[in-house]
């Protein structure tokens, strides 16, 4: 006899919610293109660095003073 537990499956757009992208950030599909499936992009939600803590490491290791542009030569 199978019963059914209620386990809730979350979709890719609310893992990455979850972890901190924004709303506008894509998920359906490659950089050049390519669809995603549905099991590509949860592995590769789980593969991702949120921005938060990504942010927060680099506000704090990085100097906070800007340094003039240089042109290349």
């Amino acid at each position: 006899m199978i019963v059914d537990i209620g386990l809730l499956i979350l979709k890719p757009h609310e893992l990455y919610r979850a972890q901190g992208f924004p709303v506008g950030y894509i998920i359906d599909r490659t950089a050049n293109g390519t669809p995603l499936t549905t099991s590509a992009a949860v592995r590769m939600v789980g593969n991702s660095v949120s921005p938060p803590p990504l942010r927060a490491l680099a506000e704090a290791n990085l100097d906070p003073t800007t340094l003039p542009l240089a042109v290349a030569a």
